[in-house]
């Protein structure tokens, strides 16, 4: 996965990868991790929260998710992956017509307006829109957690692709990771340092060094518990930097083995609750590690 002159949005690039993913998988297990996927959704057309809620931010990984599975399903199967999109889009376009509080489900919203057409997204109205917001959040908007929200809506929106480097520069320039950081943002530097072309082989092997040798990557290196979402983050950011994965696949690929259940991907860190963002992270996962 690499930048060129017709770079394609990273969304897009882990739409790709979720697809990779899905191939792995035989008719049954496609047939079930689609079947999950609509089960999540509200009558609404929005994807639920873990309070059964439709949210814009499960919406959008539902939204990832459903774009990466098969739509055509056999004949005389009752899912219907083209008819949850429409249903989704729906629900976009009424959270269109609302006043959005925040600034994470703002990003989430214009991703979902983009990928699915919904009418009246423009990239420079959205990046006002976006800036603005983002100014009055500044302070209590934790990055740590949704950043790649963050990165994939820029990526998505910004009027000049330039501006993206830029403000990966300037990011780049107020990270500091060390042992004690967490894996995210250890993954974070690495994906920003390949963007800018510079040598990240310190942070490279500093992120390597969060891999459990029993499968997965724990969020910090402290704790014992691997789980799903630093597994994806550091897989993917890895793979963009061209990192040699074969040394992890073999325990990665148990990990996310191990978690999976009917249809859904836990998170690996001991909660058996169903979601669509951790069935998201393990697909993802699965997807680099078959790229």
């Amino acid at each position: 996965m690499t930048q060129s002159n017709s770079h394609t949005p990273f969304y897009r690039q882990m739409i790709d990868l979720l697809q990779n993913a899905l191939n792995l998988l035989d008719g049954q297990g496609k047939a079930e991790v689609l079947q999950f996927i609509i089960g999540q959704q509200n009558a609404d057309g929005g994807f639920k929260d873990r309070g059964g809620r439709s949210d814009l931010y499960y919406s959008l990984f539902g939204a990832m998710l459903l774009k990466a599975s098969p739509l055509n399903p056999p004949k005389g199967d009752l899912l219907n992956g083209s008819g949850a999109l429409h249903q989704l889009r729906q629900f976009i376009i009424h959270q269109s017509s609302l006043k959005i509080p925040g600034f994470i489900e703002q990003c989430c919203l214009a991703l979902l307006q983009k990928e699915l057409k919904t009418g009246g997204f423009t990239r420079l109205k959205t990046f006002i829109q976006l800036s603005r917001s983002f100014w009055k959040e500044r302070y209590s908007i934790n990055l740590s957690y949704r950043s790649f929200v963050l990165f994939l809506t820029l990526d998505a929106v910004l009027p000049f692709p330039g501006l993206l480097t830029f403000g990966a520069g300037k990011m780049l320039k107020r990270t500091t990771v060390d042992q004690h950081s967490p894996c995210s943002e250890v993954a974070a530097k690495v994906f920003l340092q390949k963007m800018l072309g510079e040598n990240g082989a310190t942070e490279v092997e500093l992120l390597k060094s969060y891999a459990d040798k029993w499968g997965g990557f724990r969020a910090f290196h402290h704790v014992e518990q691997q789980d799903m979402l630093s597994t994806a983050v550091a897989l993917f950011a890895l793979d963009f930097a061209g990192s040699d994965l074969r040394l992890l696949k073999p325990t990665c690929l148990d990990f996310i083995q191990e978690n999976y259940s009917e249809g859904a991907i836990l998170s690996g860190d001991g909660d058996q609750t169903q979601d669509v963002e951790y069935t998201f992270y393990g697909l993802l996962a699965l997807g680099v590690l078959a790229a």
